[in-house]
């Protein structure tokens, strides 16, 4: 058993040896990047950059307004890439998509404002928020 362990240890540090060092690891020419793909990259990385700012101004709040501005910040990300990828590639599916990602953006932001409310004022709000919510919903599916 220790004989073969050692002949399979052997082939595999010969086979590791036959592999260039640099096959692996280098990076494209520049003549082989795509520019398109080096822009979205950009803007993905402004998007995360523009959370990490909003966030760092929400930390400054207290309790439910702190919460509000987090579901706020987080929701301008998902809607900035949704933007970001119909921009990208323009479809019908991606557009329905960024639809989609506004209204349920909307839905938590407007569910967690509700959450500072008391009782029956709450439970009317969070009811306004579903049925905005539903009639979006039903605007996306007839195209409006």
């Amino acid at each position: 058993m220790q004989k073969k362990l050692h002949a399979l240890f052997a082939i595999a540090l010969l086979w590791a040896g036959m592999v260039p060092a640099g096959a692996q690891t280098s990076p494209p020419l520049p003549a082989e990047i795509d520019p398109t793909i080096v822009e979205y990259g950009a803007a993905k990385e402004r998007i995360g950059a523009n959370l990490k700012v909003a966030l760092g101004q929400c930390e400054l709040q207290v309790d439910a307004a702190k919460a509000v501005c987090i579901k706020e910040a987080r929701g301008r990300e998902k809607i900035a890439l949704a933007e970001l990828d119909q921009q990208r590639r323009p479809s019908d599916a991606n557009a329905r998509r960024l639809a989609e990602t506004r209204v349920a953006v909307n839905y938590e932001v407007a569910r967690e404002k509700c959450n500072d409310r008391q009782a029956d004022d709450k439970a009317a709000c969070l009811s306004r928020a579903s049925e905005e919510e539903s009639k979006a919903r039903a605007g996306i599916k007839t195209g409006q």
